[in-house]
């Protein structure tokens, strides 16, 4: 639908994270009308989004037809955290209609994920059994798809494999791939290991699609990691969240590193206008506080 992307990506996911205080409705939104053409919730707290009313109302308008979001905003995927298969499927139950699929945490790598037995560390409990059995108790309560954002175990890539194959077979309908694991954040961050999600699409690529993760600052390097993972996308989180308009041909070789696209007074502007059309004081956007 949008004129301004290569043809050799139209079949390709262009995703926008899930962020926690940022990708909310405007925003996403905003990133939608530059090429991005699969969106997530930022992070919701499974626990929190069920006993917590103004928590829940800050994300979702649960009953309302499309949970406050509107048309242009799909496809969408609602992200949850939580380790409690049963807390979770009721939660997921709530916005399953609202939504084209749901997905479990297992890349956060902070601490409070740890606390919270989510995100990264989820990965790890019981040697795996326990997403396991999650994944394969919300595919088959749910009428979504149930995808599964993970990274790298940090006992490594042979070990991670293992797991992603076990998610799939549990149901998981697709696999987002963070090239990292939970010990690469801050100044360990270090490049993503785009050889190791090139390892996912080869045992499992045949069977769910595998969205790459990490080193995604512009379309150039869009193109290079779908050329060496082989992936059916790239999703991006913190370069896309300082430049909404980066699945365009701006500040790429061909421009010579020239940004082409819109300016970020520009992009702040537009920004606003969204959020006055789609107040986010108002909830039920996919928006909320921190966990």
């Amino acid at each position: 639908n949008h004129p301004s992307l290569p043809p050799a990506l139209a079949t390709k996911a262009l995703v926008v994270a899930p962020m926690v205080d940022a990708s909310d409705l405007p925003y996403r939104l905003l990133t939608r009308r530059h090429n991005a053409n699969l969106c997530f919730t930022p992070m919701i707290h499974a626990k929190m989004f069920l006993t917590k009313p103004g928590y829940q109302k800050k994300f979702w308008k649960v009953g309302l037809d499309g949970g406050g979001t509107p048309p242009q905003d799909r496809p969408l995927i609602a992200q949850f955290c939580g380790h409690d298969k049963e807390i979770l499927l009721r939660a997921m139950k709530l916005l399953e209609r609202d939504v084209d699929g749901v997905d479990i945490n297992c890349g956060c790598p902070q601490n409070i994920a740890k606390r919270g037995r989510y995100g990264a560390y989820l990965m790890e409990e019981q040697n795996g059994d326990l997403i396991v059995d999650i994944v394969r108790h919300l595919s088959a309560n749910l009428n979504v798809p149930v995808s599964v954002k993970v990274r790298l175990l940090p006992s490594g890539v042979e070990d991670s494999l293992k797991l992603y194959e076990r998610l799939v077979d549990a149901g998981a309908a697709m696999l987002t791939i963070h090239g990292r694991n939970r010990f690469n954040r801050q100044r360990m961050t270090g490049d993503s290991d785009w050889g190791a999600i090139r390892k996912v699409v080869e045992l499992v690529g045949h069977r769910v699609p595998v969205i790459a993760n990490g080193s995604i600052s512009n379309m150039d390097d869009v193109r290079r990691c779908l050329e060496e993972t082989g992936a059916d996308g790239v999703m991006s989180s913190e370069a896309i969240l300082e430049y909404p308009a980066l699945f365009t041909e701006t500040n790429v070789e061909s421009t010579g590193w020239k940004r082409t696209g819109p300016g970020r007074v520009q992009m702040a502007q537009d920004y606003l206008d969204l959020c006055r059309e789609f107040p986010p004081d108002e909830g039920g956007q996919g928006t909320g506080m921190k966990c």
